[in-house]
């Protein structure tokens, strides 16, 4: 029997996730005020959209309820300026 190759779902390689965190998320980061774990943790919930708020949150020391809402009014609900 040959082994079956494994193919990797599309937007899971290291690529896409490179190209997902490119300037955009750091633009609509900016001007607010956030501690630099919360900044980072919100990169990685941008960069890696597979991983749970809690693995983020606990991987950068935030509060995982901190760290959804900021996304949600960074990313989701941004305000217009």
């Amino acid at each position: 029997m040959m082994p079956q190759l494994v193919t990797i779902p599309v937007g899971h390689d290291a690529a896409t996730r490179h190209k997902r965190a490119s300037a955009v998320p750091v633009a609509a980061l900016r001007g607010h005020d956030l501690t630099v774990a919360e900044r980072s943790a919100l990169l990685d919930c941008y960069a890696n959209s597979d991983r749970t708020f809690l693995e983020i949150a606990t991987t950068h020391g935030v509060d995982r309820e901190r760290l959804q809402e900021l996304w949600f009014d960074i990313f989701l609900a941004p305000s217009r300026r």
